[in-house]
This record gives C-alpha cells, structure tokens and sequence, in this order.
C-alpha cells in the first residue's frame, strides 16, 4: 500500500508542491512521502501531499478579504456571497472554432429536414432554402422523421457548445448562505441552475480531481468542488472555474458552511 502512495506521489511531483495558505514552495526536506504530508513551516500545517501536488487542497484559513482575480466574497444585510466568473477567453476561442465547424455541417442537415418537413405541411420554402428531393422526388415522411432523430443527439451536442462558449464569457459561480440556507447558482446572468440546501446538512467540502477513460480508451479529467450532506446525494461544482478562483471558494465555501 505504501509503495502504491509513493508511485503515485512520485509521478505527481511534476507539480512542485506549495502551501495554498501562503503560496510559498514548500521545501524536499519538509515533505514525507510515505505518511503523504507535506509542512508548512511558515505558515505552521501540515498538508496532505498528494492534495498539493494534484491541485485539489483546500484552504482551511482562506483570506476572505483578498479573493484572486476573478473571484469574489461580501456580505450584506441578507448573508455571505462567494462566487467567481468562469470567463477564459482562451477557452472562449478554442470553443468558437468548434463550435462554428460542428453547427455548421449539422445545420446544413437541419435544413434539409426543417425543409422536408416544411413540404410535407404544405407550407413553401423561402427561395435560400435547399431543396429536399431525391431524383425530383420529395424527401418520404419516414425518411424526415427518421433524419430527425438522427440529427437530436448531434443537435443537442451543438447546442450544448453554444452553452458552454457563453459560460466562458460570462457565465459564474455563485454560493449564497443565509442564515440556515444555502443557494448555489450556476449560469449567465439571470439564467442558469440553482441548487438550496440546509447549512446544518453539509458535512464536507472538499475539492476532487477525478479521472477516467471514455469508451474509445482517451483519458480524461474533471476537477470539481464537492459538497458532502449528511443525507442526499453530494453536491458538485465548479468544474469551469480556473484552479485558482476554485480552490478560493471551496474554502470560502468551507469556512461559510461550517464544513470539514
């Protein structure tokens, strides 16, 4: 089992591993492989090594008063606001390419089936619109419908980067506590996904970096806030916030809650 720690450890070591309080490098002579801890000596705590090197230690001291570029804690009449943009404007165009090559071959299959279906309600076709016929014959209504449903999934994965394009302009995180509740938003501007839940019901907040493959063998890599509750199902979040912003507001998040 120790040789298992130290393997994974080893390997992870590319990432030097530093206190997320002070941000100082902590030094070879500080660390213990072995019983995974790594030592602050300014800062006076003891780290979980295989946390530091993997990015997903939190905080527990977090300074609440100088959040990173990005990110945000206040408090007002009505409780305690942490939150944090998900803008990444290299992710933004990276996302854009892809986003414009894949609608752009679907939406040319999603304008012959609107124009089939169109024609088959008997409704006429605006001059610009391609013309659903096969040897002059009109598109069969078994045919339309059969090109619909093979169209939903690539359609629905189209619109879904369209989504997450928006998220990287301007899309946030944001954890509200007040009083015994807590609401957690997740969108653009007005728009998105909220989540209540009961302060006195949070267990743990922790960061988790988890990593799988995909049915084709790629690897791949989601890193994540976790909200453990003492009933129900765990709470994730933040898997778009840059490293930085995320480890901020787990442990603002931590600290707010009340939370190992």
């Amino acid at each position: 089992m120790v040789q298992t720690l130290v393997n994974k450890v080893v390997s992870a070591l590319s990432v030097t591993p530093a206190c997320p309080r002070c941000k100082r490098v902590i030094p070879s002579d500080d660390i213990n492989v072995g019983n995974d801890i790594a030592f602050c000596r300014v800062c006076n705590l003891s780290h979980q090594l295989s946390a530091l090197t993997a990015g997903i230690a939190v905080d527990p001291d977090v300074d609440l008063s100088r959040p990173p570029a990005g990110a945000w804690f206040h408090r007002d009449g009505m409780g305690s606001v942490i939150g944090a943009t998900h803008r990444s404007l290299g992710q933004a165009f990276g996302l854009l390419f892809f986003c414009l090559f894949w609608n752009g071959i679907v939406s040319v299959f999603v304008l012959l089936a609107a124009a089939s279906t169109l024609q088959h309600l008997g409704i006429s076709l605006p001059h610009w619109f391609p013309a659903p016929t096969s040897k002059g014959n009109f598109m069969p209504v078994g045919m339309t419908i059969f090109i619909w449903l093979f169209l939903t999934p690539f359609i629905a994965i189209g619109l879904a980067m369209v989504a997450t394009f928006l998220s990287c302009l301007g899309g946030r995180t944001e954890l509200r506590v007040q009083g015994s509740q807590a609401v957690l938003f997740s969108g653009i501007g007005p728009v998105g996904f909220r989540r209540r839940f009961a302060v006195s019901d949070v267990r743990v907040v922790r960061i988790e970096d988890k990593r799988w493959r995909d049915s084709d063998g790629d690897s791949r890599r989601k890193t994540q806030i976790v909200i453990e509750k003492i009933s129900g199902k765990p709470i994730t979040f933040g898997s778009m916030l840059t490293e930085e912003r995320r480890r901020f507001v787990a442990g603002a998040a931590r600290k707010e809650l009340k939370a190992e």
